[in-house]
């Protein structure tokens, strides 16, 4: 396996090989490269660590188990997840430089952004760990964050009940959210950054993996298992 640099950020090849391969998860709690995004912004500002032991399959899985992301080599599996090692690194060094992320964001067919599977991505990875973000939701002095992401994470919600507005948002209003949503993300690192299950003596969070691990390592999720029967476990055609 030719050695990768984990800190090189993410380029629009890569990109596109993520939007590929999810696009082959039917289904999904992770629909896309911006939800991706979102979902990997949430675990990396949370409150405690999330192996990949756990959240992988969350990424991977389908609707039904006929949905799930089955890869079509060793190469391809390598590949995903040598990107999503990068990936993490990136989020993380961006709010641990102090400055503000900005996420990946689709465009639609008129060049406009909506946030909404960004904002939707975020809150799958907060229910990784929901009983520590709800202390935070329903907290009136710190919750303040979350009504960007709710707003557009629910903005089509099945249920009108559940939908934030009426009517459908004006566009400076979706520029207002947006913006706000990516502000939450800056004040939630701000708030948990202090954690010490979660942050190392350079003050990033912790990263997927710094370097090769063999199958029959300790997987470096920490759970304690060997690599092969853990983050290692993968499903080919």
């Amino acid at each position: 396996m030719t050695k990768v640099d984990l800190n090189r950020k993410l380029s629009d090849e890569d990109y596109r090989l993520l939007a590929g391969m999810l696009s082959r998860v039917l289904g999904g709690k992770v629909s896309n490269v911006e939800a991706l995004d979102g979902f990997l912004t949430a675990l990396v500002v949370g409150p405690d660590s999330v192996p990949p032991s756990e959240y992988i399959p969350t990424i991977l899985s389908g609707e039904t188990e006929d949905g799930d992301l089955v890869f079509e080599s060793m190469n391809e599996a390598e590949e995903f997840y040598g990107i999503l090692i990068r990936y993490w690194n990136q989020i993380s060094r961006a709010f641990s430089e102090g400055g503000i992320y900005m996420p990946y964001l689709i465009e639609d067919e008129d060049g406009k952004i909506h946030g909404n599977d960004w904002a939707k991505g975020f809150l799958t990875g907060t229910h990784l760990r929901f009983d520590d973000w709800d202390e935070i939701v329903n907290d009136d002095e710190r919750g303040g964050p979350f009504i960007p992401i709710m707003a557009l994470a629910y903005e089509h919600a099945d249920d009108p009940d559940l939908r934030p507005f009426n009517e459908a948002i004006t566009e400076e209003k979706r520029e207002q959210l947006v913006a706000g949503m990516i502000a939450a993300a800056k004040k939630l690192y701000d708030l948990f950054r202090e954690h010490p299950k979660t942050i190392d003596d350079t003050g990033m969070r912790k990263p997927l993996l710094r370097q090769k691990v063999g199958r029959n390592d300790l997987c470096p999720c920490g759970s304690g298992k060997k690599f092969k029967k853990c983050c290692g476990l993968i499903t080919f055609h």
